[in-house]
């Protein structure tokens, strides 16, 4: 054991014999503590004012702390409350059941809507006459050249030919039916006849699938 001191110095931390002014490691001056007792403050006397004020806000202070931790006391107690209140609650009355049912439910299957299926493409509709396509000038009817019952047939062709089914989609009319009428073939309606019923200027059309030709047509002489 030895009977000199030993200092810490206050800076590197190491420890060096007490006779030393200085470091010997970093040369930090050596600092002698004060051997001096503080003399106590004038609050911690309660005979002066400073220790009344003192004391006075000692008081209240514990005053405010008591009050803040029974408003917490109450907060919790009352979420507490709440809390049970909620679970105990009737189901009964929150969320109604359903009835059981005595049968089993029945599946019915969604109805579902066709598509409609796209018309065929039509390219071309063109209405013929003795065997060839007609002229776009048209044709005059004339009790005198006019075929049995002041008749005429004509025809339509569509295009492609491939088609089929198109017995339905044939259609003829006629802008004035007082010069002349049209009565498709009713077992195959791509054959019309013309019957001449009056004098004046009339046009004859055929409308296949929305693909239209015409043929402009006279009525003459008709007595």
């Amino acid at each position: 054991m030895s009977f000199i001191p030993r200092v810490t110095c206050r800076r590197c931390g190491r420890q060096y014999s007490g006779l030393r002014g200085r470091c010997p490691y970093c040369g930090t001056r050596r600092v002698k503590q004060s051997e001096r007792v503080p003399a106590a403050s004038a609050s911690t006397d309660p005979g002066t004012q400073a220790g009344q004020r003192a004391a006075s806000n000692t008081r209240w202070q514990l005053i405010f702390g008591g009050i803040l931790l029974v408003a917490v006391i109450l907060a919790v107690v009352v979420l507490v409350s709440i809390s049970l209140n909620g679970s105990t609650a009737d189901p009964q009355t929150t969320f109604p059941s359903v009835p059981p049912s005595d049968s089993a439910p029945v599946y019915t299957p969604p109805v579902l809507t066709p598509s409609p299926t796209p018309p065929p493409a039509v390219e071309s509709v063109t209405i013929w006459y003795d065997g060839a396509p007609a002229s776009d000038a048209g044709y005059v009817m004339n009790p005198v050249w006019n075929g049995p019952g002041e008749t005429l047939t004509i025809s339509v062709v569509v295009y492609p030919q491939t088609l089929t089914n198109l017995s339905e989609a044939i259609e003829w009319t006629s802008s004035d039916e007082s010069v002349i009428t049209v009565t498709p073939d009713a077992n195959n309606p791509s054959i019309c006849t013309l019957t001449q019923v009056g004098n004046g200027n009339c046009t004859i059309t055929c409308t296949v699938y929305g693909v239209s030709d015409t043929l402009p047509m006279i009525g003459d002489n008709m007595s």
